[in-house]
């Protein structure tokens, strides 16, 4: 009976402690299961944990001069402009595990001196529902081309179908957005 007594110390033991570490109880040779606090992973919680590891990011000047060196008549008399380019995305068909690149190149004139706040947000969605937000970062940019690449894993448990990635840039009032698809076999 000593072996009745531990099992209910060891349930107890986790209980106050309230560890995610699991507990396990024997009940003879090589049998025994886990018992632990945590549920397991639905799919839609691994899908969002795979995604959200895999998200890469960077963006690059690509012209345009430092505002210090910009002579004050270059500024368009229209004021602050902002301008998407180009916006591609790669490969269209996307087999889970496999890379998605979204690269968004897009232009600003007639911004201060200092700079102006842009806000980059990329989301992906299917069935017309937002899934999760990509990217959502604002930081100071200078008057010139500028382009952010975006990549990501699919999933493992990514379903099949077909997928959208909206690209939006926003800054003093004005935002920009496009839209673009791949899918999954």
């Amino acid at each position: 009976m000593p072996g009745k007594y531990l099992s209910a110390l060891l349930v107890a033991a986790s209980l106050l402690l309230n560890s995610c570490a699991p507990v396990v109880f024997t009940a003879g040779a090589g049998a025994g299961y886990a018992a632990t606090q945590e549920k397991p992973r639905s799919s839609l919680e691994a899908f969002f944990d795979d995604l959200g590891r895999s998200i890469r990011q960077t963006t690059r000047r690509i012209t345009g001069e430092p505002p210090s060196r910009r002579p004050a008549s270059s500024a368009p008399s229209g004021g602050f402009t902002l301008k998407i380019q180009r916006a591609t995305l790669a490969p269209a068909e996307v087999r889970t595990g496999e890379q998605v690149t979204l690269t968004l190149r897009y232009l600003i004139t007639g911004a201060p001196e200092k700079g102006v706040t842009i806000r980059e947000k990329s989301s992906l969605s299917s069935n017309g529902k937002e899934l999760t937000v990509l990217k959502d970062e604002s930081s100071e940019k200078e008057n010139g081309t500028w382009e952010n690449t975006l990549s990501f894993a699919v999933p493992e448990s990514a379903k099949s179908g077909k997928y959208a990635v909206t690209l939006q840039i926003s800054g003093q009032g004005q935002t920009r957005s496009t839209r673009r698809f791949f899918t999954v076999p």
